[in-house]
């Protein structure tokens, strides 16, 4: 798979996991040493989140497929539903970087010159 297809499916991927999320499919936990992480360092990027982020809700960090790390800011909790409403754009924005990296696009290239066929008439 190309990275261009990659770019597409990301939002799909995305969609995907949040349905997965919702039918309460269980996410696998493991400790953060035994996955390469080192939970000095999740505990010191959890202390300056909550020193230096305002107003942050929840954190979780996945490695290898494992929930190494993660925690909810009152009021908010496990149990409560979160609306994920820009998590998209980092995952977008992820897409983007590696796309142009391989040339295949400008970051200053209009989005519409990729789907010509959705260009809307000149008007009159």
């Amino acid at each position: 798979m190309n990275r261009t297809s990659i770019f597409i499916l990301m939002p799909l991927l995305l969609l995907v996991t949040v349905r997965l999320q919702a039918e309460s499919v269980p996410l696998q936990r493991s400790s953060p040493e035994s996955q390469g992480v080192s939970s000095v360092h999740v505990r010191a990027f959890v202390e300056a989140a909550n020193q230096n982020v305002y107003d942050m809700h929840s954190f979780m960090l996945l490695r290898h497929g494992q929930v190494v790390a993660e925690g909810w800011w009152a009021p908010e909790a496990a149990e409560k539903p979160h609306i994920l409403w820009s998590l998209s754009k980092s995952f977008t924005s992820t897409a983007v970087g590696l796309v142009a990296s391989e040339g295949k696009l400008d970051i200053d290239d209009k989005v519409l010159s990729f789907f010509p066929e959705d260009t809307p008439p000149e008007p009159s």
